[in-house]
């Protein structure tokens, strides 16, 4: 019980999806978007952050006291049950403002054994280089990580930049249903 008296609520469930790009129209973020609405219709919440834009340079010397910018990321990113990620390849690797993002996690441990899936919404035959480099960076957070590919081009967009084939968006639904399965599971050890 509270110290009001009254039972404690049950800690929110939700799930927290980030952006590897930082373009307006991304179709990573457009694709995240729709993952969340697609959620929503099972009675999951996906937050969507936009918080990577926001982070200055990683500073090892800043670590220990991170700017506030830093902290709300790490904070969210520890109180999500799960992580969902979608990240477009850049120059054969991550996006720097991503990267710069995952730096700034480490020292927090806020990814640690974190439920997360890395979303690959490049056609086949694109995109490996990014998921090798998130695989190694994830590793070194020491999170649960599962890859999953869900192609998408922007003639899966409608006028407005947003995924509107129900194909994807049904597949976009059934991968948050896996990353919260993942996730509850991971609470209840």
């Amino acid at each position: 019980m509270a110290e009001t008296g009254h039972p404690a609520s049950p800690p929110r469930f939700e799930i927290l999806a980030i952006s590897g790009s930082l373009r307006r129209a991304s179709i990573n973020s457009a694709v995240l978007r729709a993952a969340a609405q697609a959620a929503a219709r099972d009675g999951l919440r996906v937050a969507l952050a936009d918080s990577v834009r926001s982070l200055p340079p990683f500073d090892p010397d800043r670590d220990t006291e991170p700017p506030a910018s830093a902290r709300r990321f790490r904070k969210a990113c520890e109180d999500a049950a799960g992580v969902l990620l979608a990240v477009p390849e850049y120059t054969f690797g991550i996006p720097g403002a991503f990267k710069n993002a995952l730096d700034w996690a480490v020292g927090s441990g806020s990814l640690y054994l974190k439920p997360i899936t890395v979303l690959k919404v490049s056609p086949p035959g694109r995109g490996a280089c990014v998921r090798e480099g998130l695989s190694l960076a994830l590793e070194a957070h020491g999170a649960d990580v599962v890859h999953r590919s869900v192609p998408v081009s922007r003639h899966d967009l409608d006028m407005h930049g947003e995924v509107d084939d129900a194909r994807i968006v049904a597949e976009l639904r059934t991968v948050v249903a896996e990353l919260a399965e993942r996730a509850r599971t991971a609470a209840a050890a």
